[in-house]
């Protein structure tokens, strides 16, 4: 993770109406800035005592380190705070690192905040003047950086429904398409013919027009009834044609030559 993409992950946790938040926030203005902080936001709510949270952003276990090392950089801003927090991926803090007065919030590359451990109360002054200016100059600041990270999660995040909408389709044609495969198998397997030989496909097709034209499908038992009507007709018209070829009694043959 970046630190723009840690940034836009807290102005979306700490967020409007209940909190203003602040980036890149000193310790007074003027000739009287010493040290920053990376964010600081304030509760608007009088039912959560309105606190003051100052917060310390980290991407790689080195800056963390170097922070554990320079524990007095943050005093000067902390002193004004109810609380103080590390966001950092929780992979970057080891067990018993973390300093007694901080809490720490995980921060997932998707752009979630979970609390880990969480910020005891601290002991803090009353916010000055100098204090309170160095909050609302950075007000109105625009973090170009943030609003980048911010734009290229949305990006992502419209990729990632694309392409489930892509692989969603790719699914249901590929569903049609192997229906389709098993269909002809069948076909294949019961009628012993293959699709795959030169002309194939229109015979077959001439032959299912043929049967269709004779109304075999739509008669009772099909082909099987057909046959059996046509064997009894044949029979009808052997029995017809033998009744009526049978030798003639000569005394009644006419001779009729001399007439």
């Amino acid at each position: 993770m970046k630190t723009p993409d840690v940034k836009s992950a807290l102005r979306m946790r700490f967020c409007s109406p209940e909190w203003a938040i602040f980036f890149e926030v000193a310790d007074g203005t003027g000739m009287n800035q010493r040290r920053w902080a990376d964010a600081v936001a304030m509760n608007m709510y009088p039912s959560r005592g309105m606190e003051i949270h100052g917060f310390e952003i980290k991407v790689s276990r080195g800056d963390w380190l170097r922070e554990l090392k320079n524990p007095e950089k943050s005093s000067t801003v902390q002193q004004y705070c109810d609380r103080w927090w590390i966001v950092a991926p929780k992979e970057l803090i080891k067990p018993g690192e973390l300093p007694p007065t901080w809490g720490h919030y995980d921060v997932t590359p998707a752009g979630i905040i979970r609390q880990m451990v969480a910020a005891p109360k601290l002991e803090s002054i009353s916010v000055n003047k100098s204090f309170m200016a160095a909050m609302l100059r950075r007000a109105g600041g625009v973090d170009e950086a943030v609003v980048g990270a911010a734009i290229q999660r949305e990006r992502e995040i419209l990729e990632e429904r694309f392409q489930d909408r892509v692989q969603h389709e790719i699914d249901i044609r590929a569903h049609k398409a192997n229906s389709a495969l098993e269909k002809v198998a069948e076909f294949e397997r019961e009628t012993g013919l293959s699709l795959n030989g030169y002309g194939a496909i229109k015979e077959i097709a001439d032959a299912v027009r043929f049967i269709r034209h004779t109304g075999a499908l739509g008669t009772w038992r099909g082909l099987e009834g057909m046959a059996l009507e046509a064997e009894k007709f044949a029979a009808k018209v052997r029995e017809f044609t033998s009744s009526n070829t049978a030798p003639a009694n000569n005394g009644d043959l006419i001779n009729t030559e001399g007439e």
